[in-house]
């Protein structure tokens, strides 16, 4: 029964693409200060072509957590299709070469690693909800994606309470519903009198409505063996999700932070925020 939650654990990390952040308070004079400074680096910058992919915002918008909301749906078909000027690859499928992880506490110590996955629904993405606070550059963002099918190969080594577990092979699964705030830390970057958004830090938190699973273990030459870990996964499926959850969102935000630092780093925050 524990092999079966560590096989579910690794296939429920590729599925999710998901505490609110709250803010630290930040004083009047202390925002208009960090506005002015802005301000002031942006009257220096070049002007800048905004590309069509990009719906840019305005800092003094009373409204921003809107605009930010728009600007990242208005993004979908774009990334579906990639960007490569961002050296942004196609979303729709999203290939993932290697997603590794590891869970080192408790009774279940196993180290995981996923390769050549495919993963069909992220394009299908909506931004539900945005809250935003620009002097800090913190940002909370809602999504919900329908469906998401993934598949690719599986490897899980380690030991379950005193029992040592090895098994690889292809896995498949489908989720539904999928709802996930990702919560975005970033940092202003200055390179050549130009200023960017890093982000520092990534986290993300995810429900599923429903999910599927089917795994083909390749190693222990057992049909047996695959046919009772399907059986177990999908009929327990609600509370595999729930236990593995933390170790798997931790996984996903390290991939995607990457990801979306791609683009981040490479347009200027001038081309997406309009200084007033």
């Amino acid at each position: 029964m524990f092999l079966l939650k560590i096989l579910s654990f690794g296939i429920l990390l590729l599925g999710a693409l998901g505490q609110d952040l709250i803010a630290e308070d930040t004083s009047p004079s202390e925002t208009t200060t960090l506005t002015t400074l802005a301000e002031n680096l942006g009257a220096n910058e070049p002007d800048f072509v905004t590309p069509e992919y990009i719906l840019p915002c305005r800092r003094s918008d009373e409204r921003i957590d809107s605009c930010i909301q728009k600007t990242f749906n208005h993004l979908r078909p774009y990334l579906v299709k990639g960007i490569p000027e961002l050296e942004l690859p196609p979303i729709e499928p999203l290939n993932i070469p290697q997603l590794g992880m590891e869970n080192g506490q408790g009774a279940v110590r196993v180290s995981a690693l996923f390769s050549n996955i495919t993963a069909v629904g992220p394009g299908n993405y909506s931004v539900g909800k945005v809250r935003v606070d620009i002097p800090t550059l913190r940002l909370d963002l809602h999504l919900t994606i329908p469906n998401i099918e993934l598949q690719g190969q599986y490897e899980v080594a380690g030991n379950v309470l005193l029992f040592p577990i090895q098994s690889q092979g292809d896995f498949w699964a489908h989720f539904g519903d999928v709802a996930a705030i990702a919560r975005v830390q970033g940092i202003q970057e200055i390179r050549d009198g130009v200023r960017y958004m890093r982000i520092e830090r990534l986290l993300i938190d995810f429900s599923l409505g429903r999910a599927r699973f089917r795994v083909v273990d390749q190693l222990n030459g057992n049909n047996v063996i695959g046919q009772a870990m399907n059986q177990f996964l999908n009929q327990n499926a609600k509370e595999i999700i729930e236990e593995m959850r933390p170790a798997a969102s931790a996984s996903i935000a390290k991939h995607f932070q990457g990801f979306l630092n791609t683009a981040f780093t490479k347009v200027p925050m001038k081309v997406w925020l309009h200084d007033d």
